[in-house]
């Protein structure tokens, strides 16, 4: 029988080796890894260890987990902070690690390229200069243009990242070390691992990402070698489906979650004491990536239409068009969120959250102008925030639990409906569960996508009787 084994590295020395079974130390990870946060997040807790092994923050750290014959790294990185936590009767250190190198080396360029540079030689150039080995297919890029008149480098190197990212669609994520860049969408020339019974998957795997089975959410044993440049190929003759847009449109086409998927994100999970480790994957079919379908169920027009004006109603469809979205996930985000009001004033209790996506103040000024401002605005005023707002997610939303997503919690925008998003007693949102305990409708302690997305999906219905 294969056993679980696993150890952590801190500041280049080893700081628990290699631990096989239940023994000294109990070991609870928790490993993010996703490319539109560019960075990956580890949540470790350890059990049994004492005051004077201490962590300091901005340590390097590195994680490795599997099994006897299959451990490598799953998390490098760094501390960002460790605390000392109480479980019961039990003391344990709460390790808070983020992928990469510390804030402090996001490192500086100024680089100067010629005429007909490739943007390849740019990322390339740009990443050596932090310096991180890069994992990058070439060949992906070969359709894009050129610089014709030559690129100019200078300021830090992850916003130079991002700025080439949006211009030339490509991801790229901070992983065990690496700087991975992938092109969104495109074919990946790397080893295929195979996902069926035979193979360790646990549970059925879920078609998500829109109507034609573009994407698919899969468990497996935890398996260390799958990265975020990785490619699988699934096998199951069942599946679910996430939920986000099904009561607006109809399935479509070979909804099956057979087939092979680019990895868009991976988390890994595990208890050294207790239930199966696993690796949770979120794939997307390569060479796909329609438009979202902007077409209504309700003959174009829109529900919830009766409780807004005309010039309210032609504003949503034009940022509807200009975003690529259903006009009626807007409508319904919107009834959600102001209480079927659409008011432009309305106010959460205990909070700044304000308005018809309830803005908080820190959104508000990161978009210009203020909550207290935005409560002064008309509906159809503000309605320009909330068009500047989901720019930033232009071509991602795919559906209505999308749509939603990226107003409550944009991290699980394009996650399959059993993505769990906070927790009750573990993990780092505990206070996110508490203030949204009404969601656990199976009282298991968790919240997942799924159930979150279910109360907007009730007021996309309910607006039904409301169409104009």
């Amino acid at each position: 029988m294969r056993s679980r084994e696993w150890s952590i590295d801190t500041a280049g020395q080893p700081f628990i080796s290699n631990q096989t079974g239940a023994r000294q130390f109990r070991c609870i990870f928790d490993v993010d890894i996703a490319p539109g946060d560019s960075l990956s997040f580890a949540d470790i807790r350890i059990y049994g260890l004492s005051k004077e092994s201490a962590i300091a923050q901005r340590s390097p750290i590195v994680l490795r987990a599997g099994f006897t014959d299959a451990v490598d790294t799953i998390f490098s990185g760094f501390t960002t902070n460790v605390l000392r936590e109480r479980d019961g009767p039990s003391i344990f250190t709460r390790i808070l690690c983020k992928g990469g190198a510390p804030v402090i080396d996001r490192a500086s360029v100024n680089i100067s390229f010629g005429v007909n540079t490739k943007v390849t030689e740019v990322i390339r150039a740009v990443v050596a200069e932090w310096p991180r080995p890069i994992s990058m297919d070439n060949e992906q890029f070969k359709d894009d243009p050129v610089f014709t008149t030559g690129y100019y480098a200078d300021g830090d190197i992850p916003t130079i990242l991002d700025t080439l990212a949006v211009a030339f669609n490509f991801e790229w994520i901070q992983e065990n070390g690496r700087v991975v860049v992938t092109k969104k969408g495109a074919a990946r020339k790397t080893a295929i691992k195979e996902i069926n019974q035979f193979t360790g998957m646990i549970g059925i795997p879920e078609v998500s990402r829109g109507p034609d089975g573009l994407g698919v959410f899969v468990s497996t044993q935890l398996d260390p070698f799958v990265r975020i440049d990785s490619r699988i190929n699934v096998k199951s003759e069942f599946a679910t489906f996430n939920t986000g847009n099904l009561f607006m449109q109809e399935l479509t086409g070979d909804a099956s979650a057979n087939g092979e998927y680019n990895v868009f994100s991976l988390k890994h999970r595990g208890d050294s004491h207790g239930a199966t480790w696993r690796t949770d994957i979120d794939g997307l079919r390569p060479g796909t990536q329609p438009k979202a379908d902007v077409s209504t169920s309700t003959n174009g027009k829109l529900i919830w239409g009766a409780r807004v004006s005309q010039e309210f109603r032609a504003k949503v469809r034009d940022i509807a068009v200009r975003r690529n979205l259903d006009p009626n996930w807007l409508m319904a985000v919107m009834a959600f969120e102001t209480g079927e009001t659409f008011s432009p004033s309305v106010r959460n209790p205990g909070s700044s959250a304000t308005g018809l996506i309830q803005f908080v103040e820190a959104t508000a000024r990161g978009l210009g102008t203020t909550t207290t401002k935005l409560a002064r605005m008309t509906a159809v005023q503000q309605l320009d925030f909330v068009d500047k707002y989901f720019e930033q997610y232009d071509g991602r939303l795919r559906n209505l639990g999308d749509t939603y997503m990226a107003v409550l919690w944009p991290i699980a925008v394009g996650r399959a409906d059993s993505y769990v998003m906070w927790e009750k007693t573990t993990g780092p949102y505990q206070a996110q569960y508490a203030a949204n305990s009404g969601l656990d409708v199976n009282r298991n302690g968790q919240i997942t996508r799924g159930e979150a997305v279910a109360r907007v999906n009730q007021k996309a219905m309910k607006g039904r009787s409301f169409v104009r």
